[in-house]
């Protein structure tokens, strides 16, 4: 029977282990260790930083040291320059995003700024919380004056989807991702309905006169249901760690703890909800060689997963939360549930087609035609991918990706 073990004795990489003590002196802005800093294997580490998107993060603990004769090296230069990168990026991203709220604003279209371009501010250091995109809750009634402003503003339209999100990129680093729910009904039908009206929920932004923003409470568990929908299916990495512990860092002893638990059993997100908090407090509270942080099995589970996940999920991950689905009721995916997966990738439903490929959506009579180039690009240019993905189908074990 599992039972509740430290860090240094549950099956995790010692690399897993470093890049995780790096983030923690960062969290905490604390100097690493000079002497276990001097036993790691760096260039791993900053690989598996990039593998979570928290190369920043690590990069910004190894410059609190007095003297790291690594940061001096290639790969250290290299990691200095991914840092830049992030800041970089940050700035790009808050001014653009500053100058679309602001369009907003004159075109009194309300909206509301979501995930990580707020919770980047909860971080020690600007820069820190890498983002990716900025996502933007906004009055889906007004999406033909929003698909305008965006392409005067030079963007693509990547997706149109009244019903999810509008997809907008722009060169160099810019994608925004414009909401018009908070969770589309066919991802999660209880989800759907829980914050279909959540603009009653919502506070004034004091600073604007269009612009709302949620509650502590409400913003904490949408972040931790995020989370969860990436944690279910692909998997996410160990920034859930970090954006968990910079938040509550900031919030924990002013929520109203008595709603949050109420509000995360109605979402199905309770336990998933305890095990992160707990163990992002486990890990962050107090700097350690990680000897002394006793974990329950859950958290445990929780870490190993985490680690294996990188930021965005795996799609190793994605197949076996997918067979779990096909498995009909069965112990293990039998020959007919193997055929149904694959019919699936094969042959996808509408509803793939209205979020990835809208084109397609509005003009169903080409699918047949998209889905015969669909094949063949796969087969010349993801073959690697696509015998991984057969051989996690049929059984095997993942093969290590080179």
């Amino acid at each position: 029977m599992k039972c509740a073990q430290t860090i240094n004795d549950i099956p995790i990489s010692d690399v897993v282990k470093d890049t995780l003590y790096l983030a923690v002196c960062a969290m905490r802005e604390e100097e690493p260790d000079a002497a276990r800093v001097g036993r790691m294997e760096l260039q791993k580490v900053y690989r598996m930083s990039k593998f979570h998107s928290i190369e920043a993060m690590t990069y910004m603990a190894l410059e609190k040291m007095a003297y790291c004769p690594f940061v001096d090296s290639e790969t250290g230069r290299e990691w200095k320059k991914a840092k830049e990168r992030a800041i970089r990026k940050t700035m790009l991203l808050d001014a653009e995003r500053g100058q679309i709220l602001a369009e907003l604003e004159r075109l009194g279209i309300w909206y509301m700024p979501l995930k990580g371009s707020i919770l980047k501010d909860y971080y020690p250091r600007y820069g820190m919380r890498q983002m990716g995109d900025n996502d933007i809750l906004y009055d889906t009634d007004r999406q033909e004056d929003v698909v305008t402003l965006m392409k005067e503003r030079g963007y693509t339209v990547k997706c149109i989807d009244k019903n999810n999100q509008d997809d907008f990129l722009k060169l160099p680093v810019y994608n925004f991702e414009m909401h018009s729910v908070l969770c589309a009904k066919k991802s999660n039908a209880a989800w759907y309905a829980y914050y279909r009206g959540i603009k009653d929920r919502l506070l004034r932004d004091g600073q604007s006169q269009y612009g709302y923003r949620f509650t502590d409470e409400d913003f904490y568990l949408y972040m931790t249901a995020h989370a969860y929908k990436h944690y279910s299916v692909e998997g996410t990495g160990l920034r859930a760690l970090t954006d968990t512990y910079a938040y509550l860092s900031k919030k924990e002893g002013t929520l109203d703890w008595r709603y949050v638990e109420s509000e995360a059993k109605k979402l199905g997100i309770e336990a998933f909800e305890q095990n992160l908090r707990e163990l992002s407090r486990k890990l962050f509270d107090k700097l350690s060689s990680f000897a002394d942080v006793l974990l329950t099995p859950e958290e445990q589970t929780m870490l190993a997963d985490l680690a294996g996940a990188g930021v965005y999920g795996t799609k190793e991950k994605y197949v076996e939360r997918k067979k779990q689905e096909y498995r009909m009721g069965e112990t293990q995916l039998n020959f007919w549930g193997k055929l149904r997966y694959l019919g699936r990738r094969l042959f996808p439903d509408m509803a793939w087609f209205e979020k990835r490929e809208p084109f397609f959506a509005r003009h169903k009579i080409l699918i047949p035609f998209f889905l015969v180039y669909r094949m063949f690009r796969h087969i010349l240019f993801h073959r690697e991918w696509l015998k991984r993905e057969l051989h996690i189908l049929w059984g095997g074990k993942k093969k290590p990706q080179k």
